[in-house]
């Protein structure tokens, strides 16, 4: 999987391709040392428009992707369940057990 990859995903809301790196700031304060995530290289790749999930990419790691929800406390959070991770081995199992999921929900919400 190569960082170009994700500017060919056909994203659906709320799902969207996103770069900023200050999503990989917030999750270095936020990971503490019994986290899964901490000291690992994180680069933003997507996020949700409604919630504070973000899909992260880890060009070093068996596990290359994850959708955190970040908690926004600024600090280091002391139980390592938190922020919450999912990890997900492709971009197609991302795709096809979260995206595509994610965006039916929504758009159910959507039509109330």
């Amino acid at each position: 999987m190569e960082l170009s990859d994700f500017g060919k995903v056909e994203w659906l809301v709320p799902w969207i391709h996103y770069t900023s790196t200050g999503f990989e700031e917030e999750l270095r304060k936020e990971v503490n040392s019994r986290h899964p995530l901490y000291g690992r290289r994180a680069i933003t790749v997507g996020r949700r428009e409604d919630c504070d999930d973000v899909l992260f990419f880890f060009p070093d790691s068996p596990d290359p992707l994850a959708v955190v929800h970040l908690t926004w406390r600024m600090k280091t959070e002391p139980d390592a369940r938190w922020p919450h991770t999912m990890f997900y081995s492709s971009l197609d199992e991302w795709i096809q057990n979260r995206m595509k999921p994610d965006h039916l929900d929504y758009m159910a919400d959507e039509e109330f």
